[in-house]
């Protein structure tokens, strides 16, 4: 398998896969460099509710993620290359699988994934889940804002910016890749880059 792909894995075990202790297991001793197709299926579980997910409750549409914000069509290259990640590597969903309830884009830096999260999932849907945690106001990134980072991720390995739209809220994710060291605060990264990606993003 190729360096980005194993890149690309690594990242969801720890990210995706890595907000319930369970799904997190099952990617490690599975080799999820391996099992590329059972990451994916465990993967979406996930974020329709076969783990628990970032957030909590019942925001399924009927048409799925129709009328959704689409950040990988949505923003600008040079938006994404400005803020040190690389275009190339953009990848829509999940490994590439789009799932309902959210629209997904990722781009890989050199320690680290940018995500950009589209969902019709509210601010208040993540103030009431459980393993969300370290909830703060973030006004720099605008009214309404919070970080928040996940509970089961001990090791401070991602931080999410959630900013409230009017589908929903749109979330700017930051995961430290795996195996590596992070360079800067995540949290104070992904705050600076929800500053730049908001005049992107929808009201």
């Amino acid at each position: 398998m190729g360096e980005g792909l194993q890149r690309n894995a690594m990242s969801w075990n720890r990210s995706v896969l890595g907000s319930v202790q369970y799904c997190e297991r099952a990617a490690n001793e599975g080799s999820a460099v391996e099992v590329r197709g059972a990451v994916v299926l465990v993967a979406a579980a996930l974020l329709v509710g076969g783990c628990s997910s970032t957030v909590e409750g019942h925001a399924v549409r009927p048409d799925g993620v129709d009328g959704l914000f689409d950040p990988c069509s949505a923003i600008p290259d040079e938006v994404i290359s400005g803020l040190g990640a690389d275009v190339a590597s953009e990848e829509t969903g999940i490994l590439g699988v789009r799932q309902g309830e959210f629209e997904i884009c990722t781009w890989m830096s050199d320690w680290y994934q940018l995500g950009v999260w589209s969902t019709f999932h509210t601010l208040d849907d993540v103030r009431r889940n459980p393993n969300d945690t370290d909830i703060r106001d973030a006004p720099a990134v605008g009214a309404g804002a919070i970080t928040f980072r996940e509970r089961r991720d001990v090791d401070g390995n991602l931080c999410m910016v959630a900013i409230p739209a009017q589908q929903g809220a749109i979330f700017v994710r930051i995961d430290a890749l795996f195996g590596e060291t992070p360079k800067e605060e995540l949290c104070e990264l992904a705050t600076r880059q929800a500053v730049v990606l908001r005049p992107h993003l929808p009201n």
